[in-house]
């Protein structure tokens, strides 16, 4: 079985060979997690994440989110604090 990073919600992680900020939103029963990221520079977007052993990859390869509105879309477009 493959060892998932413990995460928590309000954590930001790094996701995809890019390297895109999230932030975790849910975390499912399966390992998997909600989170949230700011894409392009123009729209807060949900997406599914999925652990490949080494990083945070993107669960589906094509358009597959949701926007965000309220809090969560303010977070995600301010990004993590360092």
């Amino acid at each position: 079985m493959m060892n998932i990073p413990r995460v928590r919600k309000g954590e930001w992680i790094r996701v995809g060979p890019n390297g895109v900020d999230g932030l975790v939103l849910d975390i499912h029963n399966d390992g998997s997690l909600g989170v949230g990221y700011h894409q392009n520079r123009l729209k807060a977007i949900k997406e599914d994440v999925v652990w490949d052993g080494s990083h945070w990859q993107f669960a589906d390869s094509g358009p597959s989110g949701s926007y965000l509105h309220g809090a969560e879309e303010a977070v995600v477009k301010c990004g993590p604090k360092l």
